[in-house]
């Protein structure tokens, strides 16, 4: 009684599942976002200097 078959309780939902460790940037100024989410087993900083080097790439358009 009170048990569903999928192994919830009757009007319970399953929690979620926990938020990504992985390393996640959003820059946005003006008309230009960059929005960048790394693997989860990529080192930080590793992510941080790919972001460097995109912004770096998009200054150099100007």
């Amino acid at each position: 009684m009170g048990f569903r078959g999928d192994g919830g309780f009757r009007g319970h939902r399953p929690l979620p599942p926990p938020p990504s460790k992985a390393a996640h940037f959003r820059i946005e100024d003006g008309n230009t976002q960059i929005d960048l989410k790394c693997a989860e087993d990529e080192p930080m900083k590793a992510c941080a200097d790919l972001l460097l080097q995109v912004m770096d790439r998009l200054q150099g358009q100007d």
